[in-house]
């Protein structure tokens, strides 16, 4: 029989010190997955709960800036509704505007609104339709917006803007240095910043929706020095109806999220070829600090159905946070 050294012994003896801590660490990374998945599990829960909003809104994970939802093309204020009541416990403020220099303010009973739905519409649709055009709506959304600082008496506001509001938004900042410095962060949802391909020239609003407009190529050249600077206030959601795709290889830029020719495509939702490398990660989970944007995620979902989804509600926690 073969004796062991003293050398031998040792060497042994390491081997199975290192292989216990081998099972350990493996034990405690598996443990650790988890908790992470387990975690994501109740967080995807919780973010549609009021408890969860109620928390983050009175927690250090809150900016304190005001959160202004604005809606895209022909919409009223019912299309953020869900979200808004969700994410406020239905204690929001909305804002409506009537004419130059007078804005319904609707306080809902509310002292203090850090929560604000608005409409940057004209009562009488029909009136919109034959004048309203996006460089008039960019003048109206400052003018609110400016209420909203005053009644607030904070100097930054949140963005929160699904489709042409997105453009109406970022037109807003491009006004001028104050109007850009006023806004914390901005998250466009299902927004076309390329424009569309089909746009009946006949409606003025529709016309510089158009990816060839005068609006969409000055709005888009202005924001260029700020990204080119490094700024990371900007978050994207984008969208693809799935089911129009057998699967994501199939996606292309022209994917849209409702199939059809004038809904938004997915190049124009995620833009500067980024949409390429998000579709490349998981759905739903998203990218912070790529090249152009501080957030970056797409989903599955519809164009109207983006306006209560669960990766939107996880993007709003990033637009409101510090």
């Amino acid at each position: 029989m073969q004796r062991y050294t003293t050398s031998t012994y040792n060497w042994t003896k390491q081997l199975t010190i290192v292989i216990g801590c081998i099972l350990i660490l493996s034990n405690q990374v598996k443990a650790s997955a988890d908790n992470m998945i387990k975690q994501n599990k109740n967080n995807n829960h919780d973010v549609q709960s009021h408890q969860f909003w109620n928390q983050h809104f009175n927690s250090n994970k809150n900016s304190g800036y005001p959160v202004i939802f604005i809606h895209g093309i022909n919409a009223t204020l019912a299309d953020w509704e869900q979200t808004v009541n969700l994410i406020s416990s239905a204690n929001y403020c909305t804002m409506s505007y009537q004419k130059e220099n007078k804005n319904w303010i609707d306080k809902r009973g509310n002292q203090h609104c850090n929560i604000w739905n608005i409409r940057y519409y004209e009562p009488n649709l029909v009136k919109e339709l034959l004048i309203g055009n996006l460089t008039r709506y960019t003048n109206r959304l400052k003018e609110m917006i400016t209420l909203i600082k005053q009644q607030t008496q904070q100097d930054k506001v949140i963005l929160i803007a699904h489709s042409m509001g997105g453009l109406v938004a970022r037109a807003y900042m491009n006004i001028d240095k104050e109007s850009w410095n006023s806004v914390h962060k901005i998250l466009t949802v299902g927004t076309p910043h390329k424009g569309v391909p089909i746009a009946p020239p006949i409606i003025n609003h529709w016309r510089d929706l158009h990816k060839n407009s005068k609006f969409i190529t000055s709005l888009n050249k202005g924001w260029e020095k700020q990204l080119e600077s490094g700024y990371k206030q900007w978050g994207v959601v984008g969208a693809i109806n799935l089911k129009k795709y057998p699967s994501p290889k199939h996606i292309k830029a022209t994917s849209t999220d409702s199939g059809g020719p004038s809904y938004i495509q997915i190049s124009s939702a995620i833009p500067f070829g980024e949409w390429k490398e998000a579709i490349e990660n998981k759905i739903d989970i998203p990218t912070l600090n790529t090249t152009h944007f501080g957030y970056r995620v797409y989903t599955n979902n519809h164009h109207d159905g983006l306006l209560f989804d669960k990766t939107v509600l996880q993007a709003i926690i990033w637009a409101t946070s510090p």
